[in-house]
């Protein structure tokens, strides 16, 4: 570690009890992470059958090709026949919205450059599909309608985003700005008066959108415990959505999950064990002061400890694979559940 936060943490005595516990569980029973490794292999493992005997696919809606590349001149026929189609995306009332933007030159520049990346074949929509096939059969729900569209938020007084993909719950559809995934290296990302952190242009790349999708998605069925601002706490919450993609893409690897580079995976992997003994010993675990956020939970090329940024988030996705595999548990209690302190103490958790 580059540095070491100096203030320690006092915890309630109840918290420093449950501390002392974890510290007796991980010793006593931490080798049988390993042992049981196979649930979570297993389960992943039927995911890929169930993907395999599903043939239902649902085609993507591509509507930036529906309005820039097209030859009548007559917007507004197009638009009528567009809102007959997909009213969900098209309403009649952003009819003018629409027209502006078909002759926008800042809309047609953007759109050349995502028709020119992308063409007419999207790789990653069997991906999608396949997931949803598997999401139907852990939640039974529909699948919702995916449509790519483009925004010209990616001029400088945009703040660029850490997921470009929006899922609206009620209406059932997943929208994917295109514009944010031409690759690391592009003009729009490159050439800005604020340069755009290289944590971020490495996610935009198409083939992070599947997770992305699901991680958008994620909200739907999880419950969080939002009752206190403990690290703890916050290192499951913002694990469960990549707990929960795993799941539902289960042929994806690790840094395409995470969105994140594999250099900062390798580097998790290397170095989780200091790590974990760092946080315990300097009792960090149940504190809720604000720069362990900033350490363990916030995105970034490096933080102030020298590390990738979310590590702690890291962490906690490796303590509910961990609580899955040694646990009578299905993937829905872990997505509901908020006894956080339970699942730590009972995942055998041991880096």
């Amino acid at each position: 570690m580059k540095r070491r936060i100096s203030n320690l943490i006092v915890i309630k005595s109840k918290e420093r009890l449950a501390l002392a516990s974890l510290i007796v569980v991980i010793i006593l029973f931490g080798g049988c992470f390993n042992k049981n490794q196979s649930k979570l292999q297993n389960e992943k493992s039927k995911n890929n059958r169930l993907v395999k005997k599903c043939y239902k696919e649902k085609s993507v809606f591509r509507s930036e090709i529906s309005l820039f590349q097209i030859k009548n001149n007559n917007p507004d026929s197009i638009l009528k026949t567009l809102n007959k189609d997909y009213p969900y995306f098209f309403q009649d009332t952003l009819f003018d919205f629409f027209k502006d933007i078909m002759k926008d030159p800042n809309y047609n520049i953007i759109f050349d450059s995502v028709y020119t990346h992308f063409n007419d074949k999207l790789s990653f929509a069997p991906i999608i599909n396949n997931g949803f096939c598997v999401l139907s059969n852990y939640f039974g729900t529909s699948q919702p309608n995916i449509i790519t569209m483009i925004d010209d938020d990616i001029i400088d007084t945009f703040s660029p985003p850490f997921n470009p993909i929006a899922y609206n719950k009620k209406e059932n559809i997943v929208l994917i700005q295109l514009q944010w995934f031409l690759g690391q290296d592009h003009v729009f990302y490159t050439h800005r008066r604020q340069p755009i952190p290289d944590y971020l242009t490495e996610r935009y790349e198409s083939k992070y959108i599947p997770s992305m999708v699901f991680h958008s998605m994620s909200q739907s069925y999880i419950i969080n415990n939002n009752k206190d601002a403990q690290l703890l706490t916050a290192m499951i919450n913002e694990a469960k959505p990549y707990f929960f993609i795993e799941m539902i893409l289960p042929n994806l690897e690790d840094h395409l999950i995470f969105g994140s580079s594999q250099v900062d995976i390798d580097f998790f992997n290397s170095n989780v064990g200091s790590m974990w003994k760092y946080i315990l010993q300097n009792q960090f675990l149940f504190s809720s002061q604000s720069i362990l956020k900033q350490h363990f939970i916030l995105p970034a090329k490096t933080t102030q400890l020298g590390t990738p940024g979310r590590f702690g988030i890291w962490i906690g996705w490796q303590i509910l694979r961990s609580y899955f595999n040694n646990n009578d548990v299905t993937i829905k209690e872990i997505l509901e559940s908020k006894d956080y302190l339970e699942i730590l103490n009972n995942s055998n958790y041991k880096p």
